[in-house]
């Protein structure tokens, strides 16, 4: 789901001198004007410039992109976490149901989102590397942990199509289908304007009846998509309006949403039914976008902390995360009913954290062939043909 490089660009000057001219040019103006500039200011233009500068290129890492992508991940594994443990033992304490519909409203458009701010930057490869590049990051992935999927269903006796039958990949896997769309969308299509991909779609979603939920939730995340797209391409003004100190005073915005979602869960539950939260309706999505604007200005201003290195690790490998934890934690549901555990907390709280454990370790193993192969293919297949050296 990420797939700019790790080099950093230096800004110092290219040479020495030049760093001695720059700085007696400040000097001499400082001494001139008499005053200083603020350094808070110089920083946060810096910072601004480097975050705008790393979307375009997509020349090293943005922190704060890990950052929101590591969480996004972790609450996709608690929700399916909650799914499990209520399906195999018992129906999970309150506070998790409300947990997990809390976060609803913002945890896959979120990672919809972090994934258009990057779409530009992909776009400047030509068209053969582009496309090979979704698919060797995407599409194989899909199709390895389909299958694995589809077997871990069979062995619990549960599986009952065959790979050429479209109900063998509606899996959770979901998400990244969509995602190769709508990369494939932003390739044919480059020529439309972007807040043209955010409006079209945005307005499609409430013309799908509901019955079509996963085609609705196609046109549903696709705004989230592009409007990523659309603020890489104008971050310096983004940010600019929406600056730290009015983006904290809206924070408001998708804390007032997340709860909303959180009681709305709750009153349907109580009500009798399954469960409710804002979960793909078109009229929040709005809103949701709105405050994945704000929650994006606030992250993207705040520094680096090294306590949430591991968070970062889980948004860097993103993908590895998303694709090995189903199958996991399908299996420690299925273990944890089999070896009798009755307490849903305790369940639940297991399986989230051996889960989340072993997807580390794909993850660290998942880095080098040929444990990668399961994640993505290689860059070549075939080795490039040597010319022959030939004699007069």
């Amino acid at each position: 789901m990420s797939e700019h490089r790790e080099t950093v660009p230096s800004d110092a000057p290219i040479s020495r001198a030049e760093a001695r001219r720059v700085a007696e040019a400040r000097r001499s103006s400082e001494s001139k004007t008499g005053a200083t500039a603020p350094v808070a200011d110089e920083t946060t233009a810096r910072r601004g410039a480097d975050i705008s500068r790393a979307l375009e290129r997509h020349d090293r890492r943005i922190g704060w992109m890990d950052l929101l992508r590591g969480l996004s991940i972790l609450l996709v594994v608690l929700h399916h976490s909650t799914q499990i443990v209520a399906y195999r033992i018992d129906e999970v304490p309150a506070f998790f149901e409300f947990l997990s519909a809390f976060f609803a409203p913002f945890r896959m458009p979120m990672l919809m989102f972090l994934s258009g701010l990057l779409v530009a930057g992909s776009l400047k490869a030509p068209t053969g590397p582009y496309i090979w590049g979704k698919v060797r990051r995407i599409v194989w992935p899909i199709i390895v942990w389909t299958l694995v999927y589809a077997i871990s269903e069979r062995i619990v006796g549960q599986g009952d199509y065959m790979p050429w039958e479209l109900g063998f990949w509606n899996t959770y896997l979901w998400f990244m289908q969509f995602i190769f769309a709508y990369y494939i969308i932003a390739l044919l299509i480059r020529w439309v304007p972007v807040w043209a991909m955010v409006a079209v779609p945005f307005v499609a979603m409430f013309l799908i009846p509901t019955e079509l939920d996963l085609l609705q939730r196609f046109f549903y995340l696709m705004p989230f998509f592009f409007l990523g797209a659309f603020i890489e391409k104008h971050w310096d003004q983004y940010a600019r309006v929406l600056d730290v100190r009015l983006a904290w005073s809206l924070l408001v915005i998708p804390v007032a949403i997340a709860v909303y979602s959180g009681l709305d869960d709750r009153w349907a539950r109580d009500s009798g039914a399954d469960g409710g939260g804002l979960w793909y309706h078109p009229a929040w999505a709005a809103p949701a976008m709105l405050g994945i604007l704000i929650l994006v200005r606030l992250t993207a201003s705040a520094a680096d902390v090294r306590w949430l290195a591991p968070v970062r690790f889980v948004g860097r490998y993103s993908l590895i995360y998303y694709v090995s934890h189903y199958p996991v934690f399908a299996a420690l549901g299925w273990l944890a009913m089999k070896a009798g555990i009755s307490n849903p907390g305790v369940g639940l709280v297991a399986v989230f954290t051996v889960t989340v454990a072993i997807s580390t370790a794909f993850a660290l193993l998942g880095r080098r062939m040929p444990a990668s192969l399961l994640f993505e293919l290689p860059k070549r297949i075939w080795p490039r043909r040597t010319a022959r050296a030939t004699t007069a």
